[in-house]
């Protein structure tokens, strides 16, 4: 799998199995494969299809634990809505339209191309200096940021935080650079959405880029949920300089 930054001319490769572990509301291979998996899926006919329950999984997101599948009476998926344990729905997903026999050119899975598309030069935001330094709104009880320190690098800055106490993590913010020639970097984790960006996450760590600044949030202490709890918190809102 690989996730594209044209305006870096950097591309992502993960080594992951994720799309096959998690469930995803738009992919069908994925839909079919979580009702076939779960042994106490609820079904049930109606009015203008069926309809599945089964449980769900999202590796970076526990609060999503089942999902209500709606087909009609072609077993043509038409609906997915993904809830909590309440049963409050969080993401729903629709499809207006099902082709089975949909063909794709060869050159709308080749990188090179898919680069080349969406780069243009307008696009490119690099920073050689930090102006608003990110802080987590939300830091484990316990624990407190107990040092700063700017360093400087050949692409420009980077600034680390330091959080001592019961649950220790460290976040790097640093500039990031516009590549020369395309490059391809590989990836160890799952994909997770960061904000307006895709990031990495592992079990200790989750990285991401947004606006020309690349982080990195690192913790042998903190589990997955805490990571996320974190990392969420700092796309929400900078404290000035």
């Amino acid at each position: 799998m690989f996730v594209l930054t044209p305006s870096l001319n950097k591309s992502f490769k993960f080594q992951s199995e994720w799309p096959y572990n998690n469930s995803q509301s738009y992919l069908l291979e994925t839909i079919l494969q979580d009702i076939k998996n779960d042994k106490k899926r609820t079904f049930k006919e109606t009015k203008n299809g069926y309809e599945f329950t089964t449980s769900a999984t999202y590796s970076s997101n526990k609060e999503l634990v089942k999902q209500t599948i709606k087909m009609d009476k072609k077993l043509n998926v038409q609906e997915v809505v993904v809830q909590n344990k309440d049963g409050i729905s969080k993401i729903k997903m629709k499809f207006d339209k099902v082709d089975m026999k949909a063909s794709f050119e060869k050159k709308y899975f080749d990188l090179n191309e898919n680069m080349q598309m969406s780069f243009t030069q307008e696009e490119v935001k690099t920073v050689s200096k930090i102006d608003d330094i990110m802080y987590p709104m939300y830091i484990p009880e316990n624990t407190k940021l107990t040092s700063q320190d700017t360093v400087s690098t050949d692409n420009g800055q980077r600034i680390i935080l330091t959080f001592s106490g019961e649950k220790p993590f460290l976040m790097v913010e640093e500039t990031a650079l516009l590549n020369s020639a395309q490059t391809t970097v590989p990836v160890y984790g799952d994909p997770l959405f960061v904000g307006d960006s895709i990031g990495a996450m592992t079990d200790s760590s989750i990285t991401w880029m947004s606006d020309g600044v690349e982080y990195y949030v690192v913790s042998d202490k903190l589990n997955r949920e805490e990571l996320l709890s974190v990392v969420n918190s700092v796309s929400a809102m900078p404290i000035g300089k």
